[in-house]
């Protein structure tokens, strides 16, 4: 902040309310935006674009999956459940 200070100086009592208002609003923005994201929601950015392989959907029918690896985000996805 030091370099602003001088020019805050000469602004007016109101010019410099919206000047705080707005910078509170954008580390509001940014706490949003840069908070940790779950295993969950980053495995489904990651595989988002992912395209399923013919061989793959064919073998949805011939495999043998327990229950956890069926609620696996990851597995689900592949498999295109």
């Amino acid at each position: 902040m030091a370099p602003y200070i001088g020019v805050m100086r000469g602004m007016s009592r109101r010019d410099i309310q919206i000047v705080v208002t707005f910078l509170n609003e954008v580390l509001e923005e940014a706490e949003k935006t840069t908070s940790p994201k779950s295993n969950e929601e980053i495995i489904r950015e990651k595989y988002k674009n992912l395209r399923i392989s013919p061989e793959i959907q064919r073998l949805r029918g011939c495999l043998k999956l327990s229950e956890e690896e069926m609620q696996d985000e990851r597995t689900k996805y592949i498999l295109g459940l």
